[in-house]
């Protein structure tokens, strides 16, 4: 018995750096995704990818953080397991992408899922999917360096096709968004900035939260266990003793939370130009408040707003690189395509790699 598994990546439209601070995000799964296939084998593991990639261990041995950061997913993962169950079944899995890494559509969490899906099925582990997220996480947090929230995996495993999840990050709750773009279509534009977010300001601005959070606690005498909790009325009685950085960083988590929420309504009533706005204004929030765009990114959404068949742009994902999202008109999508990459290789001296997201379901499993 072989097992097949499709884990996606992962498109938010809006609320970016939300979600581990308890707020709202709006996410989607994507098209494109990583292929695992496992089989059980007797003696030795075996992992290989199309990237290159490969390694060979045996499961049940004990083992450490590796030198080599590829392979900390699959040890992560299978140590993870391993606290649920003491002994494992070696395996064999093939690994093939069509989701570019580094491009800030998680690549990285659906890699992660992907692989505790398929092992749990090899070793009869039952899991739920918020068994799998907690997993999935844990590994990203231990072995990975990346203290993230949970908004990749919850939609790694639970999307829908052209369906946003309303998610609160902070009870996980959760509501389906049907979405209906009419002549739009989602462009994603690859910088091609490579971003390692463990080694990157990411953990810096959680650091940041946090320590923001207990600063407005102890002034205000409140106890909020999440920086989306704040009310207007307490940040600005803090502003003071948060200092310049750490008040941006709070007004843009507030701001950015508000505008899920504006999104939602926009989209149930199909006021796109409206939403558009909304990802200027989160884009713009994200390189001014939150300090964590660079300037391709910035290029790239600036230069969207010559279009009016472009209604809204913004970077995505964790910052530094990676995407830019942009609603566009479809009509204009392939002359826009050509002009952009002219004009941001003109100057940065690097290709772009536009891609179509295609909004899709989320992690699938068979057995063949």
């Amino acid at each position: 018995m072989k097992i097949k598994v499709k884990s996606p990546g992962r498109v938010n439209l809006i609320g970016e750096h939300t979600d581990y601070n308890g707020g709202y995000v709006l996410p989607c799964a994507l098209d494109l995704t990583i292929d695992f296939l496992f089989e059980k084998k007797l003696s030795v593991s075996y992992v290989e990818s199309d990237l290159g990639y490969s390694m060979s261990f045996d499961v049940n041995s004990a083992f450490k953080k590796s030198n080599n950061h590829w392979e900390n997913y699959v040890l992560g993962s299978v140590n993870e397991l391993k606290q649920i169950k003491a002994k494992l079944n070696n395996f064999s899995c093939s690994i093939k992408s069509t989701l570019p890494s580094g491009a800030g559509i998680s690549s990285s969490s659906a890699l992660v899922c992907g692989l505790i899906k398929g092992l749990s099925e090899l070793n009869e582990i039952k899991l739920e999917n918020l068994d799998i997220i907690n997993l999935s996480r844990n590994v990203e947090h231990k072995y990975i360096g990346l203290l993230g929230g949970i908004m990749d995996q919850y939609t790694i495993l639970n999307a829908k096709k052209n369906t946003a999840i309303l998610l609160n990050c902070e009870k996980l709750d959760s509501k389906f968004i049907k979405l209906e773009f009419k002549e739009y279509k989602l462009l994603l534009l690859n910088t091609n900035v490579q971003h390692n977010l463990a080694n990157s300001e990411y953990n810096q601005r959680v650091s940041e939260c946090k320590e923001s959070m207990q600063i407005i606690n102890r002034l205000c005498k409140k106890n909020y266990t999440n920086l989306s909790q704040v009310n207007r009325l307490d940040l600005s009685s803090s502003k003071e003793k948060l200092g310049e950085t750490l008040y941006k960083r709070v007004s843009y988590v507030l701001n950015e939370n508000q505008r899920v929420i504006n999104s939602v309504e926009f989209l149930k009533n199909n006021k796109l130009k409206e939403f558009g706005r909304l990802l200027y204004e989160s884009h713009f929030g994200l390189k001014n408040d939150y300090e964590v765009s660079c300037k391709e990114l910035d290029f790239l959404v600036e230069y969207s707003m010559n279009y009016n068949q472009i209604l809204g742009s913004r970077m995505m994902g964790g910052g530094f690189g990676g995407c830019t999202l942009s609603l566009i008109k479809d009509s204009l999508i392939d002359k826009f395509i050509k002009e952009v990459k002219q004009e941001y290789f003109s100057k940065f001296k690097r290709k772009l790699n536009p891609i179509i997201a295609n909004l899709n379901h989320g992690i699938k499993m068979s057995l063949i």
